[in-house]
């Protein structure tokens, strides 16, 4: 006879990966903003007076639409967040600009910069089908300790079951050999347009399960 398990410990809840609710948004957004904090892609895309305020600015826009569809995940603690874009979906990219634009012009940044760069990475995005990871972020404070490997792995797997691809873009060269370690190929490498950043464009074929 197998003993009851009992009620789970505080550390397996914070372990578990769930949905993020639309009450989440704002803790999430700052999860993401000292996540992203010094983001080559970030960091480029929002230079101006302020680009810590224009993060915190764009990811709370980003994490709202996120949590509203259902395509952000975090773990219990909420150390850590995932956002997956699924086959054929994306951010409304035009009310995220209407609300970051006008405060990054006012703050001597270069709106249409970022937008040609965003453009420039959808031209390289693969043609067939397939989930896009926008973001895995943990907080800088918990880096190390598995929660980026728990959030990844339970995204894939779920990929995995419906047989689908994955793709992302990271201009951080110390996660490359992060996510080959998760089956990701390197599909094309460049510096972005204008001086830009220097950029992977990643992509996973789904593993049988």
């Amino acid at each position: 006879m197998t003993p009851a398990s009992g009620p789970p410990t505080e550390d397996s809840t914070a372990r578990r990966v769930r949905r993020a609710s639309i009450d989440e948004v704002v803790p999430v957004a700052g999860l993401l903003a000292r996540a992203f904090a010094e983001d080559p892609i970030e960091r480029w895309c929002l230079a101006c007076d302020d680009p810590a305020g224009l993060i915190d600015l764009e990811l709370l826009q980003a994490t709202g639409q996120l949590a509203r569809r259902g395509w952000l995940w975090v773990t219990g603690d909420r150390s850590g967040a995932a956002g997956w874009l699924p086959p054929g979906a994306g951010y409304d990219d035009e009310a995220i600009d209407a609300v970051v634009g006008p405060a990054l012009a006012a703050r001597g940044g270069c709106p249409e910069r970022q937008i040609r760069f965003w453009s420039w990475v959808e031209d390289h995005r693969p043609a067939a089908p397939h989930w896009y990871i926008d973001l895995v972020a943990v907080d800088p404070d918990r880096r190390g300790s598995g929660v980026g490997r728990l959030l990844l792995a339970d995204g894939l797997a779920r990929v995995d079951a419906l047989g689908e691809p994955s793709f992302l873009v990271t201009g951080n060269p110390r996660t490359v050999p992060w996510y080959e370690r998760h089956g990701f190929a390197i599909r094309s490498e460049a510096q972005a347009p204008e001086a830009g950043p220097y950029v992977w464009l990643m992509f996973r074929r789904p593993t049988a399960t």
